[in-house]
C-alpha cells in the first residue's frame, strides 16, 4: 500500500521537477515476468526513481546499507521494497550478508518482480561511465542456475541523462535498451561461470555506452559540456534539425561524445589545443555576463511578426508572471540556500532539492490557502486561488528565462556600441573556433565513411 501511494506521490513531484521528461523504447520492458534494470548511476537517488517509475513496472530495488541505519528508515525502505546491499566502503565487516541480498534478489527474479540495480555502484556526476560491478550479472545468471536457465530473466539496460542534472526545471532523457536474455548464458556458464559473468557484464555496459552521453574520461567531459554550449546549434543547422533540434538532443550530443572520444585519441595534440581555446573563449564570454548561443548566427533571424508577437507577450504575461512570484518565490528560493548551507556533494543536490522543495511547496501552499480562505470566505475563489498557484509558478520560470534572452539581446548591443573592438575580437574568435571544430568533425565524418559499421550518431537498435 505505501508503494503506490509513494509511486503516485512520486510521478507527481519529478513531473513537476522536471520540465521534460522524454521515454524512449519503453515498450521493451515487458509487463510481467522476471526482469532487471540496469541503468547508469550520475545522480545517487534520482536514477533509480527515475527508471522505476518510467519503466512501467513496480520493481524492487537495491540500496547502500547505511540507508538502514536507523529503525525507522529500515521499516521505511524495506516496505517500499529496498534490499540492502554492504559495500566494503560503507560496511565491510558486513559483507558477508550480501549471501542474504543475493539470496533476496533470487527469490524476488522467481517471483516474477523487476528489479532496478545500478552496476557502477557508485553515484559520480564526472560524465563518464565507471567500470562496472559484476553483481547484476551475478544475480540474474545465479537466479537462472537456480532454475535450469528456464525462468526467463531479462536484463533491459537504461540510460539516464540529464541537460543539467542539478537544476529544477531541467530536462531528462531516459532510454531502454534491447533486452538481454540470459537464457542464452546457460551453456556457457555450465562451462565457465566467471567468462558468462563477464560477457553479460560486457553486454551490459556497451548498450549503456551507446544510451547514454558519457565520455571515455573527465578530461573529455568537460570538453563535451563546451562544445554543447559553442556548437549544438551549428550541428543542429546543418544537420537540417534547427526546428525540432530539441527532439533530436540525445543523438546530437551522443554523435559529439563519440566524435569527442576519437579525436582526443587520434589528435590528442590538436584536441588538447581545442580544449584550451574554448576554455579561453568561453571565460572572456562568461566574463562579460554573455551567452555564447545568443552569438551565434545559426538560429538565424526571427520576423518582425515573431517579434511583436514576443514582445506582446511579453507584456500581456507581466501580471501573470507577478502572480506566480508572489505565491512561489519562498519556497523556490529556499532549497537553494539550503544545498549551500548542507555542503553536500553534487550528486546529491537535485534530490534535496526535490524532496524538500515539495515540503516547503505543501506547507507554504497550505499556510497560503488558508490564509485565502480566511480573507475572502470563499470556497469558488479558494478552489480558483489553488489552481492557479503551480501554473502561474511554472509560468514564473518561463517568463524569467524570456527576460534574461532579452536582456542578453540588450547588453551585446551596448557592448556592440560601448565596445565594438572587443566585440568584434570575440565573433572573430568564435568563429575561429567554429571553424576548428568544422575541421574536427570532417575528420571524424571521414573516418566514419571509410569504416565499414561506423557511425555518426547513435544507433540504438543495436543497444
Amino acid at each position: 500500500m505505501l508503494y503506490r501511494i509513494l509511486k503516485y506521490l512520486f510521478i507527481f513531484m519529478v513531473n513537476v521537477f522536471f520540465r521534460r521528461i522524454h521515454v524512449e523504447h519503453r515498450d521493451r520492458v515487458r509487463k510481467t515476468g522476471p526482469v532487471i534494470l540496469a541503468a547508469n548511476h550520475p545522480n545517487t537517488m534520482m536514477d533509480p526513481l527515475l527508471v522505476g517509475l518510467l519503466c512501467g513496472r513496480n520493481p524492487h530495488f537495491l540500496g547502500k546499507s547505511t540507508l538502514f541505519e536507523t529503525a525507522i528508515a529500515k521499516r521505511f525502505f524495506s516496505a517500499v521494497h529496498v534490499l540492502p546491499v554492504y559495500r566494503k566502503q560503507d560496511a565491510e565487516k558486513e559483507m558477508g550478508k550480501n549471501a542474504e541480498v543475493f539470496e533476496k534478489c533470487y527469490q524476488s527474479l522467481e517471483e516474477g518482480n523487476g528489479l532496478v540495480i545500478m552496476p557502477e555502484g557508485i553515484s559520480q556526476m564526472d560524465g563518464t561511465l565507471h567500470e562496472l560491478k559484476t553483481g547484476t550479472a551475478r544475480i540474474g545468471l545465479g537466479a537462472e542456475m537456480r532454475n535450469a536457465f528456464e525462468l526467463g530473466i531479462q536484463i533491459v539496460p537504461a540510460g539516464i541523462n540529464y541537460s543539467s542534472p542539478t537544476d529544477f526545471f531541467s530536462d531528462v532523457h531516459c532510454r531502454f535498451g534491447r533486452p538481454i536474455e540470459l537464457s542464452e548464458y546457460g551453456d556457457l556458464y555450465a562451462k565457465d561461470e566467471y567468462e558468462a559473468v563477464y560477457e553479460v557484464t560486457n553486454r551490459i555496459r556497451s548498450a549503456l555506452e551507446k544510451l547514454t552521453t558519457t565520455v571515455d574520461s573527465s578530461e573529455t567531459a568537460g570538453v563535451l559540456k563546451n562544445l554543447k554550449k559553442i556548437y549544438k546549434m551549428e550541428l543542429a543547422v546543418d544537420l537540417g534539425l534547427q526546428e525540432d533540434w530539441k527532439q533530436h538532443d540525445f543523438s546530437m550530443t551522443r554523435g559529439m561524445a563519440d566524435a569527442i572520444n576519437w579525436y582526443s585519441k587520434e589528435f590528442p595534440e590538436s584536441f588538447e589545443q581545442m580544449d584550451t581555446q574554448m576554455n579561453r573563449y568561453l571565460a572572456k564570454v562568461e566574463g562579460l555576463e554573455l551567452r555564447d548561443d545568443l552569438l551565434s548566427t545559426a538560429r538565424g533571424q526571427r520576423s518582425f511578426a515573431r517579434r511583436a508577437m514576443g514582445l506582446l507577450g511579453v507584456i500581456t504575461g507581466f501580471p501573470l508572471y507577478l502572480w506566480g512570484v508572489i505565491n512561489n518565490f519562498l519556497p523556490y528560493r529556499i532549497p537553494r540556500h539550503l544545498v549551500r548551507i548542507l555542503g553536500t556533494s553534487l550528486e546529491y543536490l537535485s534530490s534535496i532539492k526535490m524532496l524538500s522543495g515539495f515540503f516547503l511547496f505543501a506547507l507554504f501552499y497550505t499556510v497560503q490557502t488558508l490564509l485565502v480562505w480566511y480573507l475572502t470566505a470563499s470556497g469558488p475563489l479558494t478552489t480558483i486561488y489553488i489552481l492557479s498557484l503551480l501554473p502561474a509558478g511554472r509560468f514564473a520560470l518561463y517568463y524569467h528565462d524570456t527576460m534574461q534572452r532579452y536582456r542578453q539581446h540588450i547588453r551585446i548591443f551596448t557592448l556592440f556600441v560601448k565596445r565594438k573592438t572587443l566585440m568584434y575580437e570575440i565573433i572573430q574568435e568564435r568563429m575561429a573556433l567554429i571553424e576548428a571544430i568544422d575541421e574536427a568533425k570532417n575528420k571524424y565524418m571521414n573516418r566514419v565513411e571509410e569504416e565499414p559499421g561506423s557511425s555518426v550518431g547513435v544507433d540504438d537498435t543495436k543497444a
